[in-house]
């Protein structure tokens, strides 16, 4: 997506299907996989993305920057990280930003939810008009709203802020729950519900 968004701004139009072939053969990088594993990967990228590119192509031409890096500095913890793309013209206002995030899972977007959040307030502490985040479903074709009002800012700072507090203390204690069903240790934790 980063690379067909990034043609799409260079070029001021959305590259052709063909272009896209072309693009994914240049930046579609799986050291691990095997031919046929590669090759079917690569075919649903290229489904996933000539999709979005057809059913969203204004936003492709609203590409404000794509990957841009944040740091969000709290009391004694900073984070860092970079979301897909963001979006200029957010609600028909030139200056106005929305942050984007691809994903290719089916977890909900709540799960999401926090990463966006940081990100946000990351851009309007460096003075950036951040007034939305989305995180957009590439297998489901569907977006949904992460919520960016101050409040929610608030909680997200005060959810890293106490995890930070958590990990420097080295309180590792179990919060198994619903969480459970999409962590990526859960088969050799002895806490996860399954």
């Amino acid at each position: 997506m980063r690379a067909v968004a990034e043609a799409t701004r260079d070029s001021g139009r959305i590259p052709a299907p063909a272009e896209i072939d072309v693009i994914l053969d240049a930046s579609f990088f799986l050291p691990t996989a095997n031919k046929p594993l590669h090759r079917q990967l690569k075919d649903a990228a290229r489904r996933l993305v000539t999709t979005y590119a057809a059913e969203h192509p204004d936003d492709l031409h609203r590409v404000w920057e794509v990957e841009r890096p944040f740091e969000l500095h709290l009391d004694g913890v900073t984070l860092s990280g970079r979301p897909d793309v963001i979006l200029d013209h957010e609600g028909g206002v030139p200056t106005a930003l929305a942050i984007v995030d691809y994903k290719t899972s089916t977890a909900a977007a709540a799960d999401h939810a926090l990463q966006l959040q940081v990100y946000a307030d990351a851009g309007r502490r460096e003075g950036l008009d951040v007034r939305g985040a989305y995180i957009h479903d590439l297998d489901a074709t569907r977006r949904e709203s992460i919520p960016v009002d101050p409040a929610d800012l608030t909680v997200a700072e005060d959810n890293v802020t106490a995890a930070a507090a958590r990990i420097r203390a080295r309180d590792y204690t179990p919060n198994p729950g619903r969480r459970c069903r999409t962590c990526e240790v859960r088969t050799v934790c002895t806490s996860a519900q399954h």
